[in-house]
């Protein structure tokens, strides 16, 4: 599976609350896309479980995780999230979903053309 690198940034905001058990597999998702050039802007929604322990144990530069410090609900977190963005792109994720490895790829080249 090759490695696609554009001059077109994605940024993808992922809302979290509560998720421990599955938000590593979300990120996990995320950063192994053929479509390289992305930051992850991961907003933990003031979580009382290891969420942040989790996603904190992936080490790779293009996630920038922010934590609430209390529970501000979805539509909080995801909004906080999208005033981070600095792509030309903006896609998102949720903390329970996992994305095919070509999805961002696809989504790009279909826009491009």
């Amino acid at each position: 599976m090759s490695k696609m690198q554009s001059e077109t940034p994605v940024s993808i905001v992922l809302p979290t609350y509560n998720r421990a058990g599955k938000v590593g597999k979300a990120v996990e998702s995320v950063l192994a896309q053929t479509y390289t050039d992305l930051e992850l802007i991961i907003v933990d929604d003031g979580s009382t479980d290891d969420s942040c322990s989790v996603i904190e144990s992936i080490k790779d530069p293009r996630i920038k995780l922010y934590r609430l410090e209390q529970n501000e609900h979805i539509s909080h977190a995801t909004n906080y999230g999208f005033q981070k963005v600095t792509g030309a792109y903006l896609a998102r994720i949720d903390s329970d979903d996992v994305w095919y490895p070509q999805k961002l790829e696809k989504q790009i080249t279909f826009l491009k053309n």
